[in-house]
């Protein structure tokens, strides 16, 4: 019987899972347990449940079960429903018994169980799973009527619609189990099939990663690297049928990357929050007011935005300008005048001040623009830096 079976998917998904080569998979292996005494039988049997029980969680009993389904031809309704039923309906049992049979257990024997078949049972706990499942809608909109808070989370929903997607791949998969010579990879079009399910980045993510696993397996096996146990079970399969197969599990990779680079693409860039004035200009270091010159400056927020700013500097006496660049405005950053054009931004020293800044106030637009040029003094060129000596005048 064993031998009988390594023509069929089931051999093929009993090897094992070859996630990764830095990681080796330690749960127990049948190897021989055909040849095996009652009493070793059980006891291996035992130590197995134990390992499932001790060294693994919740959640790798359902995509155990999936994967045994798949391995043993169960109908592709009966493999949907049981994706979409929650975690908790399948048992840990259940989890175990199926990676058992993964790894080579022999699913009856006359010395164990009373001879009864263990395939059987998965069988019809698989059943009742997807029966009581039915429920699971009706009874998480009850739920939500209580103040206990959403049950199924965002994870779980996008979960649950991404498997609902993976209808056609799953024939496709069939397709190439029943007649590998005549598969063709690439009538398939996975990219437009996820398309037009209006699949989004996660979807793609979670369908890249579930179909990822045969792909890895198979990129090793083919590589001539694989260990006996993966040779053993794709010895029924010719290297034209696996070369097909590794290209159909490609295009699904590649399917679901392209989805994934798109939404980044097209994912609209965050929008920043803008900053108060008041916080802009918060560091901003200045003199206030100054009484000999009977001067007071103007709000710093008025800084921003303006195209021109007048300074007095009380120490230096120093009359200046900052002079936005073309197509800018000018900025506060700090203690410090940004977006100024350092050639036309000058300041020069006045002789008297009371008098010229007297002349500076009543000053228009037009006798503004030649105010520094008729000072006689030699031109200084601003370096944006404004300190608790300077008084700001005026912006235009």
């Amino acid at each position: 019987m064993a031998k009988a079976a390594t023509k069929t998917r089931v051999t093929k998904k009993q090897v094992i899972a070859h996630r990764t080569r830095a990681v080796k998979d330690t749960s127990p292996t049948w190897d021989g347990c055909e040849d095996w005494g009652a009493d070793q039988f059980y006891s291996h049997f035992r130590r197995s449940m134990d390992y499932y029980r001790l060294e693994t969680d919740g959640k790798f009993a359902k995509p155990s079960v999936i994967k045994w389904m798949e391995t043993v031809g169960c109908a592709k309704s009966d493999i949907l429903a049981i994706k979409k039923v929650k975690d908790s309906r399948i048992s840990g049992t259940m989890g175990a018994i199926a990676s058992c049979l993964l790894r080579g257990m022999t699913p009856q024997r006359a010395d164990f169980n009373g001879g009864r078949d263990t395939t059987e049972w998965l069988r019809k706990a698989i059943v009742e799973a997807i029966s009581a499942g039915k429920d699971d809608i009706e009874e998480e909109e009850k739920k939500e009527t209580k103040p206990t808070g959403p049950i199924i989370s965002i994870q779980d929903r996008v979960r649950e619609a991404t498997y609902a997607m993976t209808e056609e791949i799953e024939d496709a998969i069939e397709a190439w189990q029943k007649d590998p010579e005549s598969f063709d990879p690439k009538a398939f079009k996975v990219l437009n099939l996820l398309k037009g399910k209006q699949a989004k980045a996660a979807h793609a993510r979670i369908i890249r990663d579930f179909y990822g696993r045969d792909l890895a397996e198979l990129l090793e096996l083919s590589s001539g690297k694989a260990d006996e146990q993966l040779r053993e079970g794709y010895s029924h399969r010719s290297r034209k049928q696996i070369k097909k197969f590794i290209e159909f599990l490609q295009e699904i990779e590649s399917a679901c990357n392209m989805l994934m680079q798109e939404a980044k693409v097209n994912k609209k860039p965050r929008a920043r929050k803008a900053v108060p004035a008041e916080k802009i200009v918060a560091k901003l270091k200045y003199k206030k007011t100054d009484e000999p010159l009977k001067l007071v400056s103007i709000n710093p927020t008025d800084i921003l935005g303006a195209k021109e700013l007048w300074v007095y500097n009380t120490k230096s006496r120093k009359l200046g300008k900052y002079v936005a660049t073309e197509y800018a405005e000018l900025g506060v950053k700090g203690t410090t005048i940004t977006g100024f054009n350092e050639a036309q931004s000058i300041c020069k020293t006045i002789r008297k001040p009371e008098e010229k800044l007297k002349e500076f106030k009543a000053a228009g637009k037009v006798q503004l623009r030649k105010f520094l040029d008729d000072i006689n003094a030699t031109d200084t060129k601003m370096n944006g830096r404004i300190n608790e000596e300077i008084i700001l005048l005026k912006v235009a």
